[in-house]
């Protein structure tokens, strides 16, 4: 009976980390359900489980019997769909978006913009900028920007949009980053490329 408890609290705990990855999102519209439906259940199961066992029932009495019976089938019953939930949850890999390269017009760089856990409490968007004379120069950088932010974020069709433009300005290798309406925000950033460095946010408006 005991066992049974602390695997159903364990399967619980499991679950709720799965589902929300380490407490990084809040619970979608499959976990919300399983949670109330078998999440809050199964703790009351606990509860009566523990007042049983803290009681010391007399195991040989019949009714106690069918108590403990049914208390650990309900158990087992409500721990399967929050264990099948976890296991779908927990090792979960890093949901990656991103636009087609495109090329500033000195044509000195091709760039994307790369969306990770979009999300997630731990979101990253990173522009990746690279040299057109050697593609193996490659700098990856962090902008300051929400991706839960984002109001509506679309893409395509084929590969003939951007969620930025990239452009040279008067000064060598500063450039200005600007998102277009494909993001779903409005963000204006100047890019030093030779540091891989955000200079300054100018325009912040979403």
């Amino acid at each position: 009976m005991g066992a049974a408890v602390l695997v159903n609290l364990a399967v619980f705990m499991w679950f709720l980390v799965g589902a929300t990855s380490n407490f990084q999102r809040s619970l979608d519209l499959v976990g919300m359900p399983i949670m109330l439906l078998c999440g809050i259940l199964s703790l009351m199961i606990n509860m009566i489980s523990i007042v049983v066992l803290i009681r010391k029932w007399n195991s040989q009495l019949s009714i106690s019997t069918m108590i403990y019976g049914v208390i650990f089938i309900f158990i087992l019953i409500f721990c399967t769909p929050a264990f099948i939930n976890a296991l779908e949850h927990t090792v979960k890999p890093e949901q990656v978006e991103s636009d087609p390269f495109s090329r500033t017009s000195d044509q000195k760089y091709a760039y994307n913009l790369v969306i990770i856990n979009m999300s997630q409490r731990n979101n990253q968007v990173n522009l990746i900028v690279k040299k057109v004379s050697d593609p193996a120069v490659k700098k990856t950088i962090p902008l300051d920007l929400d991706a839960k932010e984002i109001a509506a974020l679309t893409t395509g069709p084929g590969s003939d949009w951007q969620w930025t433009v990239l452009e040279p300005t008067e000064k060598p290798e500063i450039y200005k980053l600007t998102t277009t309406e494909k993001l779903g925000i409005h963000k204006v950033y100047m890019i030093d490329i030779a540091e891989g460095d955000i200079l300054r946010n100018e325009v912040s408006v979403k």
